[in-house]
């Protein structure tokens, strides 16, 4: 009878370890990382136990408050930009990562100061209909050619991975040539900037365009695209709150994060760190604002 009854006490107690308990981790999230962030955090819980509470707001928003340490405090900041994660980490607003997974991100997608790593990637991308005959365009240069002219669109620079990709370009280049570029790729435009991307690929589907610049989906496969090296990318970005009330379980969500992610780039090691991204946003919207880029 005795060990019937220790039996029982042991399955009970494993029951009752599976089950979430305890405060949860509170997760500022936007409203885009939707419903395959929130299997994600039910898979946690379930390994774990520990629960996910999440707030949603556009990522600039969720920035804002987590670094004015408002009225509804998180525990973890995930972006959907470089230059929101950058931000916060820059205002003091982030804590070292000091889940042990951190150390197997890429150098390149992780800050060098361990305040925060990338959980998704959005490489730039040039991008024709699948199907159209005309020549694969292979370079950012080449948009700029004279012989495109009336053939190129582009989504409004407004959007973060525009301006990943231009703060990116004057890193690499400097200033003075990436405005060259910009106002070259305006004088090819087919048609004014483009609110989002949705629409500019709906001009590339309809042919009012030849060409654009998107990031790569693997979910347009009617598009033909062309990662140019070396590549550029935004990023979600991902951090613990300096101000964490659950500091210990927020760790623990971003190390699992990051070891489900484990995100990956081709190409050569010795590309240019994507924080570069939101140390020069400043810099590529009034470089946009001077090219005519709106």
């Amino acid at each position: 009878m005795r060990i019937v009854v220790i039996l029982v006490a042991a399955v009970l107690m494993t029951a009752c370890e599976s089950e979430p308990s305890g405060p949860p981790v509170v997760v500022y999230a936007t409203a885009e990382s939707g419903s395959d962030l929130d299997k994600l955090f039910a898979e946690f819980t379930a390994e774990t136990g520990i629960r996910v509470s999440v707030i949603r707001g556009d990522s600039a928003s969720n920035t804002d408050n987590l670094i004015n340490n408002a009225d509804k405090p998180a525990d973890v900041l995930i972006t959907t930009n470089v230059a929101d994660i950058w931000r916060a980490a820059e205002a003091g607003a982030l804590r070292p990562i000091r889940a042990a997974e951190f150390a197997d991100v890429e150098r390149t997608l992780k800050d060098p100061d361990g305040f925060w790593a990338a959980i998704e990637i959005r490489q730039h991308a040039i991008a024709n209909a699948k199907g159209d005959l005309r020549p694969i365009v292979g370079d950012f240069d080449t948009l700029a050619s004279p012989d495109l002219r009336g053939k190129l669109c582009l989504s409004t620079s407004e959007l973060s991975i525009n301006r990943s990709l231009i703060a990116m370009l004057i890193n690499d280049r400097g200033e003075k040539p990436t405005e060259r570029l910009l106002r070259s790729w305006i004088q090819n435009l087919a048609a004014p900037p483009f609110a989002s991307q949705e629409a500019l690929l709906a001009a590339l589907r309809d042919g009012r365009c030849d060409y654009g610049i998107v990031e790569w989906h693997p979910d347009n496969n009617d598009m033909t695209f062309f990662v140019p090296e070396p590549s550029y990318m935004d990023i979600d970005g991902i951090g613990v709150a300096r101000h964490a009330r659950q500091p210990e379980s927020a760790q623990r969500l971003v190390g699992w994060l990051l070891k489900r992610k484990n995100i990956r780039v081709s190409g050569a090691p010795e590309k240019q760190p994507v924080g570069v991204a939101g140390w020069r946003d400043e810099d590529a919207r009034l470089l946009a604002e001077r090219a005519g880029y709106h």
